[in-house]
C-alpha cells in the first residue's frame, strides 16, 4: 500500500531544503538525501512507510535505467568493453559468492540461498551517486565510461541472482546449475526484448513526428521493455537497457528538435525525482527495521555489518587491482603505469550502493510458499542499508578528496572532438551556403553575412523582409546539414555519444527557434 498523497508531498517538500544544502556545500545530493531521511524516520508520529515489493522495481528502476542508458558515452564503453564486462559480470559474481560465504559463517541457520540474495543485493554499483562528484572534477571520459558502464550492466546479472535466490527460498528448492542456466536465458531473452521494444519505439516516432506523442512514446518505451521481460522471469534491467541503447542510435534522427528538448527536460526532471524519493526512502526505512530487529543483540548486528561491509569494499579493490595488473600485461603500452595506478583507485573508490540495492531488498517478499515469513528478511535490509549507508555517505565523501589528491584531470578528450565536429559542421555549413548561392536563391550580400553568422540571431538582425524569410529557409537547410554531419561523425566513431548530444542540444534550439520567427 503506498503512503498516503499528504505524506508524500511533504516528503518531497523536505527534499528542498536538503538538495540545496547538498548544492551549496558541495556534496553529493544522494548523501544529504539518505542522512536527511535517517533523522526524518525518527521523528514520532510518521506514518508507517509500507510500499508494495512488487511496485518498487516497476516504479523506480525503468525510467532511471533509460535516462542512463540514453546519456551514457555509449561510444567510449564499446572501447572499453573488456574492462566493463569484467567488473559488470566478474565482479558481481565475486562479490555475491564472498558476501554469501561471509554471512554463511557469522549468521546461524542462515541458508545458503538467502546468503547468496544479500550478495545479489549489494553487490551492483549505483552510477547516479558517483556522477555528481566525479562531473565535477571532470575526470577523463574513459574513466567515466567504465564506471557508468559497469553501474548500467552489473545491474542485470546481479538481479537475475537475486531472482533465483528469492525463488529457491520462496519454493525451497535450490539449484547452481538451474541459476547458471537461467542467467543465460533470462540475458538471451531479455536482449531480444530490448531490440524488439527499440526498433517498434523508432518505427513509432518516425510514424508520429508530432512532439506530444514522441514524448508520449519516450515515457512507455522503458515500462514496456521492463514489463513484459519481468514477467518471463528474464532480466527487466538488461530490456531497458538494450531498448535505450538501440534508440539512442536514432532518436537524432527520428526524433524531432522540439520533442527532444521537451523530452530532456522531462526526463532530467523525472530522474531527478525518482532518486530524490529512493535516496529518503533508504534513510527512513531505518527506524522500521532496527524495531523489528530485537532478536540480535546490537553487538551482532555491528559484527555483521562490518563483515559486509569489509567484504564488498575489499572484494572491490582486489578485483580492481587484479583486473588492472592483467590488462597492462596483455596491453603493455596502453597508457603510464602511473595512469593506471591512479584510473584504478578511483574506480575502485567509486563503487557506491544506492536505488538498485534498496529496491532489491524492499522488493524481498513478505511470506514463502504455505504463508510462512520469509526468513531473516529484515536483517537483509538492515544489512542491504548498511553497505549503502557506508558506501553511499563514506565513499561520496572521501571520494573529492581521492580525485583531488591523485590530480587526476580531464584528458581533453571531449575538447577535442567538440572542435574536430564544429569544425566539420562549419565547413558543411559553408559548401552549403555556397551552392545555395549559386543556385541563385540567396544575394551575395546576405550570403556573405550569412556565412559570418548562421545562427537564429540573424534573422532578427535583418528584420522581418522578403530577405528574412528567405534566409529563414537556407538557416533550416544550413542547420540540416549541420546536424548530418554531426551525425555522420558519430557514426563513423569520430566523436562520442556524449558530444553528439552536446552540439545536438544547440542546434535543436536553433532550429525551434527558426520555426517560431519562421
Amino acid at each position: 500500500m503506498l503512503p498516503p498523497i499528504g505524506f508524500v508531498l511533504a516528503l518531497l517538500a523536505a527534499t528542498i531544503p536538503l538538495v540545496a544544502l547538498a548544492r551549496r556545500g558541495g556534496i553529493p545530493y544522494p548523501v544529504v538525501l539518505v542522512v536527511g531521511g535517517l533523522v526524518l524516520g525518527f521523528v514520532p508520529g510518521l506514518p508507517p512507510i509500507q510500499l508494495n515489493p512488487d511496485l518498487v522495481f516497476v516504479i523506480f528502476l525503468p525510467p532511471l535505467l533509460y535516462w542512463e542508458s540514453v546519456t551514457a558515452p555509449t561510444d567510449a564503453m564499446r572501447s572499453n568493453a573488456a574492462w566493463i564486462w569484467s567488473l559488470a559480470v566478474g565482479l558481481v559474481i565475486a562479490t555475491t559468492v564472498a558476501v554469501a560465504l561471509t554471512v554463511h559463517a557469522l549468521v546461524p541457520h542462515m541458508a545458503w540461498a538467502i546468503a547468496l540474495m544479500l550478495g545479489a543485493i549489494v553487490a551492483p554499483t549505483d552510477e547516479t551517486a558517483s556522477a555528481p562528484t566525479l562531473e565535477r572534477f571532470h575526470i577523463p571520459r574513459r574513466l567515466v565510461a567504465i564506471i557508468e558502464g559497469e553501474s548500467l550492466l552489473n545491474d542485470a546479472g546481479s538481479l537475475i541472482i537475486y531472482a533465483a535466490a528469492v525463488s529457491a527460498v520462496v519454493t525451497g528448492t535450490f539449484s547452481t546449475r538451474g541459476i547458471l542456466v537461467h542467467l543465460v536465458l533470462a540475458a538471451g531473452g531479455a536482449v531480444a526484448i530490448g531490440l524488439a521494444v527499440g526498433w517498434l519505439a523508432v518505427k513509432a516516432w518516425r510514424a508520429f513526428p508530432e512532439s506530444e506523442i514522441q514524448q508520449v512514446i519516450s515515457l512507455i518505451l522503458p515500462f514496456a521493455a521492463y514489463v513484459p521481460a519481468q514477467r518471463l522471469e528474464w532480466s527487466g534491467v538488461l530490456a531497458v537497457v538494450t531498448a535505450g541503447i538501440y534508440v539512442n542510435r536514432y532518436t537524432p534522427i527520428v526524433v524531432t528538435p522540439l520533442a527532444r528538448l521537451q523530452a530532456t527536460g522531462f526526463w532530467e526532471t523525472m530522474v531527478f525525482l525518482a532518486n530524490v524519493v529512493i535516496f529518503m526512502l533508504v534513510g527512513l526505512q531505518l527506524h522500521g527495521i532496527l524495531a523489528s530487529l530485537s532478536r540480535f543483540s546490537v553487538w551482532s548486528l555491528a559484527i555483521y555489518a562490518l563483515a559486509v561491509n569489509v567484504t564488498v569494499i575489499v572484494v572491490r579493490f582486489l578485483w580492481t587491482f587484479g583486473q588492472g595488473a592483467v590488462f597492462r600485461l596483455l596491453h603493455p603500452r596502453r597508457g603510464s603505469a602511473q595512469e593506471q595506478w591512479r584510473y584504478q583507485v578511483i574506480g575502485a573508490w567509486s563503487g557506491l550502493r544506492g536505488g538498485v540495492s534498496l529496491a532489491a531488498a524492499l522488493a524481498i517478499p513478505v511470506a514463502v510458499a504455505g504463508g510462512r515469513p520469509f526468513p531473516d528478511r529484515d536483517l537483509l535490509i538492515f544489512l542491504t542499508f548498511s553497505v549503502i549507508l557506508v558506501t553511499l555517505v563514506g565513499g561520496a565523501v572521501t571520494l573529492p578528496f581521492v580525485v583531488s589528491g591523485l590530480k587526476i584531470k580531464e584528458d581533453g578528450t571531449d575538447e577535442a572532438e567538440e572542435r574536430r565536429a564544429l569544425k566539420a559542421m562549419a565547413t558543411a555549413a559553408r559548401a552549403r551556403i555556397d551552392a545555395i548561392e549559386q543556385e541563385g536563391r540567396l544575394e551575395k550580400s546576405a550570403a556573405a553575412m550569412l556565412r559570418r553568422h548562421y545562427d537564429h540571431e540573424l534573422n532578427r538582425a535583418l528584420g522581418e523582409t522578403d530577405t528574412a524569410a528567405r534566409l529563414g529557409d537556407v538557416e533550416q537547410e544550413i542547420v540540416d546539414i549541420e546536424r548530418a554531419t554531426l551525425i555522420d561523425l558519430r557514426n563513423r566513431g569520430d566523436i562520442d555519444n556524449v558530444v553528439l548530444r552536446r552540439l545536438q542540444l544547440f542546434l535543436d534550439m536553433q532550429e525551434v527557434q527558426l520555426k517560431r520567427t519562421g
